[in-house]
């Protein structure tokens, strides 16, 4: 194992040298199954996302970009990160709709109920906090 850093000057130094930590790097047709990688590139998740709001199920979704590219070792992700990603794209969508409708669901509430009394607010990690009085 061998860890580099950068000076100010743009040299290159060793920092840190293990060699009982060491291994064989892995083949080129292997590569793709290494966690540094993989991602999803903004082309290939619009496809997944064109796909899947279309209706096509993940597991196809993926079947057809591995074979427009040769292969799930030209894809630079894994079945699995298609997944997780999708998933993600899931959550993200449902907590904009879920928020937008909670707080009409408490305009709504107010008008007919001048005692109800709320307020919203967002922490560090941009998550919405809603107080009631």
């Amino acid at each position: 194992m061998v860890r580099f850093v950068i000076d100010e000057d743009g040299c290159w130094h060793v920092k840190r040298f293990i060699e009982s930590h060491n291994h064989e790097l892995a083949s080129p047709v292997d590569r793709h199954l290494l966690r540094s990688c993989r991602n999803v590139v903004e082309e290939k998740a619009s496809v997944l996302k064109s796909m899947i709001d279309a209706g096509i199920r993940i597991v196809n979704a993926y079947a057809y970009l591995t074979e427009e590219v040769g292969g799930c070792e030209n894809v630079g992700f894994s079945k699995r990160d298609t997944y997780n990603f999708i998933q993600k794209e899931k959550i993200v969508r449902i907590e904009i709709g879920d928020t937008n409708s909670l707080i009409q669901l408490f305009k709504d509430q107010q008008v007919e109920d001048h005692m109800f009394a709320w307020d919203v607010q967002y922490d560090d990690q941009d998550r919405l906090l809603i107080f009631f009085g």
